[in-house]
C-alpha cells in the first residue's frame, strides 16, 4: 500500500472578527501549492455546525511524495498564511489517511 494514493486533513478556525479569514488565507496558499509534485488536489470544507470551523482536505499521490513535500523546504513557506488559523483543539490538528480501498 505504500504507492497508495492519501489525503490529508488540516484543521482551522477563523476568528469571529473575522469569518473569512481561512477562505481568503487558503485561495493564497492554493497560488502557492500549484504545480506542488505529488499534489493533486486540495479542498476548504467548512463546517455545516459551526461556520467558523473548516478543513483543508489535500490529496496526494502517496505518502512518499506527500512526506518529501512535508519534510522539504517549501512547505513552511508554501503553507505560512494558513498556519495561523490551525486548530490544535483536538489533538494534533491534522490527520493523514491512506486510501485503502475505493470504487
Amino acid at each position: 500500500m505504500s504507492g497508495a494514493r492519501v489525503r490529508v486533513l488540516v484543521y482551522y478556525a477563523a476568528p469571529d472578527a473575522k469569518p473569512d479569514a481561512v477562505p481568503e488565507a487558503y485561495s493564497r496558499v492554493c497560488e502557492e501549492l500549484r504545480g506542488t509534485p505529488g499534489l493533486l488536489g486540495s479542498e476548504l470544507l467548512g463546517s455545516t455546525l459551526d461556520t467558523g470551523r473548516f478543513a483543508v482536505l489535500s490529496e496526494w499521490r502517496s505518502l512518499a511524495e506527500f512526506r518529501r513535500w512535508e519534510q522539504g523546504p517549501a512547505h513552511k513557506g508554501q503553507t505560512a498564511g494558513l498556519r495561523g488559523f490551525r486548530d490544535d483543539s483536538n489533538g494534533r490538528g491534522y490527520d493523514v489517511y491512506q486510501v485503502m480501498q475505493a470504487l
